[in-house]
């Protein structure tokens, strides 16, 4: 049995370099921003209010029944899909803009 050098000894306990460095995760970004939420909560508001009214309406022919909380419910459901694939812009402003001459 032959004694180890430094050197040697070093290298049986050196890791590989690319696990000595940490690699950078990417940022996580939410799909959806605090103003989704909102419509989609307002939609869903509206739903439910829908639903309500159609039930507390007496006469199946009347005009909350047949009329009004379809056109709500539609609405509603259009809504929600909009709010799903809304993208908020970044407005600048006017100071971070480059001045022109």
């Amino acid at each position: 049995m032959a004694k180890q050098t430094a050197t040697e000894k070093s290298r049986a306990t050196k890791k590989p370099a690319s696990s000595a460095r940490p690699k950078k995760q990417p940022a996580i970004s939410m799909p959806l921003q605090k103003e989704n939420y909102l419509y989609i909560g307002i939609g869903v508001v509206v739903i439910i209010i829908s639903y309500i009214l159609m039930a507390i309406d007496s006469s199946v022919d009347g005009f909350i029944s047949l009329t009004l909380c379809p056109i709500l419910l539609i609405g509603s459901y259009l809504w929600i899909v909009y709010a799903l694939v809304f993208r908020p812009t970044n407005e600048k402003k006017p100071s971070d803009a480059a001045p022109a001459n």
